[in-house]
């Protein structure tokens, strides 16, 4: 920033808080309100915000502050204006907590301040993320003319930008409409409201829904489970038709991570059954240690909240299945239920011979490599999938790869060579050329054939008795614990 902008933001600063804080008497209050150009667009796109006010008497001097995602929006500097004459000074604070922008403007001399309605200031931003962001209007101060001046505290307000993946949702508007319903049209979307997210897959809804989301106040009266321990609000979720969904929807909210022992505790998203007064887990959990967020896929609405349990009781969990008794794979499956990398159902069973998908594969493989979260490709069939995170993570990772640009194929089994290619890069294995020998080998790939030599070379990846090793075979549950053991053990 040039110095003399500094200097005068620096003298603005100083002058709103040294003048006294009276509220002004007017007939009619002033109010500020933000208006978007567009708020349906492409990753990349511009768009303009608009901060207005109404109402205005004796307007001499003004600040306010425009907080949002720096991960799916980003200011660009140089692009604010203002239609009132003085001098302007922008400021882009990045905290712990996310990223705001502070906005200050005054006249300057022994002049009158403006009057009416006008545009305060104009600012270019662009979407750089898939998904729903909001940009909040907060901290106005309106400050007059007169010697002392006045200040008035304005109405905050918000904004919800969506990509065009994603634009059936909407959230709050402009004109500080609440912050807490928002609409998803029938081909679904992602809606964030009261810091609770929202995701609704296409074909998840017979006609577009109202959702509101309350964060509970009183949680007193709530059923206490002496094995679960709350480390986030309550988030009571509705939507105005009945029924469920006729697809899982992914809720994620965020929690304490300062509450948490992640060796010794498992983090939950959990839903409240009102007839039984019990905690349920949802299912195709994730977990996001550093943002501290966690995840998961239910098909209907209720109150949700995040719980941790004990790390033990789960391990103890895990030597109660009852379909893993003499299965060729039950020590692996085990120890993999321990690591917490792979969970059961909720009957009490892990049906090890059922196929896996490539998402659940991919999530299986996110935790027991404990990769960190980080924005990648984002493919259009897993845009509001609730794998989107880890698929997103691997692919910047280099660990997985689309059939297309725009298509991942989330829901499909997987192959047993493209679980082989996907183990082999997350292990980080160095290529070792090999002779396939099977019966079948044939009909291998050309882009897996060197990751299927080098996962037989190593053992990771075993044929069959009739010398086949179905390459095209899909993998099961069993298999899939099996390998991945295997490359965490020579990987160590």
């Amino acid at each position: 920033m040039p110095h003399k902008k500094q200097a005068l933001f620096m003298m603005l600063l100083m002058l709103i808080m040294l003048m006294p804080q009276q509220i002004l008497a007017a007939t009619t209050s002033p109010s500020v309100s933000m208006e978007a150009s567009k708020n349906v667009l492409n990753v990349g796109e511009d768009f303009t915000i608009t901060v207005k006010g109404s109402n205005l008497e004796d307007l001499y001097a003004y600040q306010f502050s425009l907080y949002f995602d720096p991960n799916q929006l980003k200011f660009k500097l140089g692009s604010e204006s203002t239609s009132t004459v003085g001098f302007s000074a922008p400021v882009i604070f990045s905290e712990a907590g996310g990223t705001h922008l502070v906005f200050a403007h005054t006249k300057s001399g022994n002049v009158a301040g403006d009057n009416g309605s006008l545009d305060l200031a104009t600012f270019t931003f662009t979407k750089t993320g898939n998904g729903a962001a909001n940009i909040t209007l907060k901290d106005i101060l309106l400050i007059d003319s007169k010697v002392p001046q006045s200040t008035t505290n304005a109405a905050t307000a918000s904004y919800t930008i969506v990509t065009k993946s994603d634009d059936s949702s909407s959230g709050s508007s402009g004109g500080g409409a609440p912050s807490n319903e928002g609409t998803i049209a029938i081909e679904g979307g992602t809606l964030t409201l009261n810091d609770a997210t929202i995701d609704v897959p296409a074909g998840a809804l017979a006609s577009g829904i109202k959702v509101t989301v309350d964060k509970l106040s009183d949680t007193s009266m709530l059923p206490v489970d002496s094995s679960l321990k709350l480390i986030s609000g309550v988030y009571e979720i509705k939507k105005d038709s009945e029924g469920d969904f006729n697809k899982s929807v992914v809720i994620t909210l965020p929690f304490d991570k300062t509450a948490v022992d992640f060796t010794k505790s498992l983090v939950g998203v959990y839903w409240l059954n009102e007839q039984t007064r019990t905690w349920v887990q949802l299912d195709d959990l994730q977990v996001d240690q550093a943002k501290g967020t966690a995840s998961g896929s239910v098909k209907h609405f209720t109150k949700f909240a995040v719980l941790i349990s004990d790390k033990k009781a789960a391990d103890q969990d895990a030597a109660s299945f009852t379909d893993i008794k003499g299965h060729w794979a039950e020590a692996s499956i085990r120890e993999f239920v321990k690591q917490g990398a792979i969970d059961g159902y909720p009957d009490n069973s892990f049906k090890p011979d059922n196929k896996i998908t490539r998402a659940e594969f991919v999530t299986v493989i996110f935790k027991a490599l404990n990769l960190k979260a980080q924005d990648g490709k984002s493919f259009e069939d897993t845009s509001t999938h609730w794998a989107k995170s880890a698929i997103s993570t691997a692919a910047a990772l280099g660990v997985v790869n689309g059939y297309t640009e725009q298509t991942f194929g989330p829901d499909e089994f997987i192959t047993r060579e493209q679980m082989a290619a996907i183990v082999i890069r997350a292990a980080q294995m160095d290529p070792v050329a090999k002779n396939i020998d099977f019966s079948d080998r044939s009909s291998v790939s050309d882009w897996a054939r060197s990751a299927l030599e080098t996962a037989i070379a190593k053992g990771l990846v075993n044929g069959y008795e009739d010398n086949t090793v179905k390459p095209q075979a899909n993998t099961t549950r069993a298999e899939a614990v099996s390998v991945i053991l295997r490359a965490l053990a020579l990987k160590k």
